[in-house]
């Protein structure tokens, strides 16, 4: 047992902090003082029975103050009010007054051995019960006894009550034979009550050691850092609504493929896109962020495929070519046996841009015009208050913050359904998993010496529902994509992060494309998240989410159109169809 040199010891109390044990105690007989392990939440000021290790009261008392340290044990200041001197050293705690537990009555009670032996306690299934299920036989399977007398399907799950019915029953000579099926109880028995209606938000306990969350009023809040809702913050600053970015870990707009396109079946998506490019390129006038004008081939592989193309040339500078004309309108490296495709169409006024450049840019934009970004900044719960909204988060140096704004937007990506219905909004988003490659760097294989524009196939292929992919000007590398046609619930769970199958179908459709790919390399391998099944951009409910892998390319023009339609300017009339109660404008064709 370790031992207390008085000689040496000067009262720090610092043992008392360190005890992970709760065992040792500070007494200053001077001032009546009691010092006091601690693990649960006391008040100063309250007062308190001073009792041994049994509980009995020895005296009374005053917490004066409790007294923290980061990661040590809590110590309660107890002045004692009755006990002084040498006494003190018999007190071992305290319990609050108004806790203080009643004593304990014993009653008498008779023990009869006639009465019944319950072997499950769950749902009070007796031995005499199970008995007579088994009759006369000498084994019995315990899923029968189970759903003929149902020991085993209480709260318990049978984890108790079968071994014990397996034991009872050997000296009898019956034999349970299997075990029930296995499923796991619940941890805490909750009620209905508890979980519909909730007419309350979840209260959140953090304080550690006393340590209150840190209250801020904002006039804007957005959560998530990816392209679209940095663009928020962007055009929020420059309306001077001054927003906090909350940014957290890195989403799928830093890893997406660079490419832009105003190819799509809708006109409206189109005029999106036909928008961001113009953001795009006032960007690039800023500073460089590697922005450079492609084309957009989509291979049309069956007479659906083809009409869907052909009517987007309406609102779209695109034309259609023939197979014959693919080496001069797409690679002179083009194969000339490839018999898959009907047509392509070549749609112009499209772009790439490096993601971390751009993003990077659109920040700085928000810095410098009054806002402030949060890095490493974690969204914990939202709910509504009143007019506003009550957004708790966790900072980097995980202390908390709870921000009262005006205004919030969930710009969140994949993970934006789980806030989105904090305050109400069942929207049913998830979270699709795409995987993409890039090569070593190459010489450009496009027309005319340039780059090879974005090519893509839509076919459904060997589990894949598209697979496409530009050349990076800056680089000469081929980076591409790969989207899974399985089913969309289970596609984010079950897709490995570089599968094999990806791998060799990005392999097949490209070499098939231009065969000397065939002997390039991939650099690297990676994955990301499109957010399904459909767009909400609606200001009145703070949503900027479900951009279904079109961020890079729309997630400015509609961060842009939320500004305008939240300060009250003009907005297109298809806007209203992106808000909760409209229809997404569902791009299905040019997916």
């Amino acid at each position: 047992m370790p031992q207390l040199d008085f000689d040496k010891c000067i009262g720090c109390m610092e043992c008392v902090y360190q005890c992970p044990g709760l065992a040792i105690f500070g007494y200053n007989y001077a001032k009546d003082w009691l010092f006091l392990p601690i693990e649960y939440e006391v008040n100063e000021g309250a007062e308190v029975y001073l009792v041994d290790n049994q509980g009995k009261k020895l005296g009374e008392g005053i917490i004066e103050k409790v007294l923290t340290k980061k990661n040590k044990t809590n110590i309660a200041r107890v002045k004692s009010t009755t006990i002084h001197g040498n006494d003190l050293i018999a007190v071992r705690g305290f319990i609050v007054k108004e806790k203080y537990p009643l004593p304990v009555k014993l009653l008498k009670t008779s023990y009869s051995p006639e009465d019944k032996t319950y072997v499950c306690h769950c749902d009070d299934v007796s031995m005499d019960e199970i008995l007579a299920t088994i009759g006369n036989r000498k084994f019995i399977s315990a899923d029968e006894i189970k759903h003929t007398t149902r020991l085993g399907m209480g709260a318990c799950r049978g984890k108790r009550c079968i071994k014990r019915l397996k034991t009872a029953l050997l000296p009898m000579g019956i034999q349970i034979v299997g075990d029930a099926t296995p499923r796991g109880p619940l941890s805490n028995q909750i009620n209905m009550g508890e979980l519909f209606p909730k007419s309350v938000p979840e209260t959140y306990i953090t304080g550690i050691n006393g340590k209150k969350s840190q209250i801020i009023k904002v006039k804007a809040l957005v959560a998530g850092g990816g392209i679209a809702g940095s663009a928020l913050f962007r055009y929020m600053a420059e309306a001077g609504m001054s927003p906090i970015l909350l940014n957290y870990g890195r989403g799928s707009s830093w890893r997406n493929i660079a490419g832009g396109r105003p190819a799509f079946s809708l006109p409206e998506i189109a005029d999106i896109a036909i928008r961001s490019h113009e953001i795009f390129k006032d960007l690039n006038k800023i500073s460089k962020i590697d922005y450079r004008p492609i084309n957009y081939v989509s291979f049309a592989h069956d007479e659906a495929n083809y009409k869907a193309l052909d009517a987007s040339k309406a609102w779209s500078n695109a034309f259609m070519v023939e197979p014959k004309d693919f080496r001069k309108e797409i690679s002179p490296n083009f194969n000339p046996k490839l018999t898959t495709y009907l047509s392509a169409l070549i749609t112009k006024d499209c772009w790439q841009a490096t993601p971390g450049k751009t993003i990077d840019l659109i920040r700085k934009i928000g810095l410098a015009k009054g806002g402030t970004i949060k890095e490493d900044c974690e969204l914990i719960s939202v709910h509504r208050d009143g007019n506003g909204y009550v957004a708790l988060v966790r900072d980097h140096d995980h202390s908390y913050i709870e921000y009262h704004a005006e205004h919030f937007v969930n710009a969140l990506g994949p993970e934006c359904d789980k806030y989105a219905r904090q305050l109400g909004l069942d929207l049913g988003m998830y979270p699709v998993k795409h995987q993409a490659f890039i090569t070593r760097r190459l010489p450009w294989m496009g027309v005319n010496g340039d780059p090879l524009g974005m090519l893509i196939d839509r076919r459904k292929y060997k589990g894949f529902a598209a697979v496409y992919g530009q050349q990076l000007a800056e680089t000469g590398q081929i980076i591409g994509c790969a989207s899974p046609a399985s089913d969309p619930h289970e596609s984010g769970k079950n897709i490995k992060l570089n599968t094999q199958e990806f791998i060799e179908i990005a392999s097949e459709v490209f070499a098939s494309w231009i065969p000397q790919l065939a002997s390039v390399g991939f650099q690297a391998v990676w994955a990301g998240y499109y957010t399904e099944p459909r767009m909400y951009v609606d200001p009145a409910n703070g949503l900027l989410v479900g951009l279904r892998g079109h961020g890079f390319m729309l997630g400015q023009g509609l961060a842009k159109m939320y500004v305008d339609a939240l300060t009250g300017k003009p907005v297109p009339d298809y806007f209203k169809r992106l808000a909760l109660d409209g229809d997404g404008l569902p791009e299905k064709a040019f997916k």
